[in-house]
């Protein structure tokens, strides 16, 4: 499968659907809570491994607390990814992230591709 370069690469259309990730590609779990107090540490954590080159999938599954400024956060990285020559895979949405989503009105704006972690 050819990676695209990232002139290729195009914002996520609102009815995107998941990218699949490969055993080869690094996984990011994000934390539990992903909240206001916790934005800074976590968006440092995932910035940086987006500086790497090729694709980061970050898996949702253990999401269990997320408020406004998490999902500003992954729309945030959906936007930067093609812009640092990387690009990024969620997968997993959990069932905290699902309902946020739904009550701020931006279901398939985060598409997850289905967890393949052992939890």
């Amino acid at each position: 499968m050819a990676r695209k370069k990232a002139s290729e690469s195009a914002p996520l259309p609102e009815t995107a659907a998941p990218v699949a990730a490969t055993l080869e590609d690094p996984v990011f779990y994000l934390d539990a809570t992903v909240d206001i107090k916790h934005i800074v540490q976590a968006a440092g954590r995932v910035r940086a491994r987006l500086a790497e080159p090729g694709t980061l999938t970050v898996d949702l599954s253990r999401v269990s607390n997320i408020d406004t400024a998490g999902v500003q956060l992954l729309l945030a990285l959906c936007n930067e990814a093609p812009g640092r020559g990387s690009s990024l895979v969620f997968r997993g949405q959990s069932a905290a992230l699902t309902q946020a989503l739904a009550i701020l009105g931006l279901q398939g704006q985060i598409p997850a591709a289905p967890s393949h972690a052992t939890q």
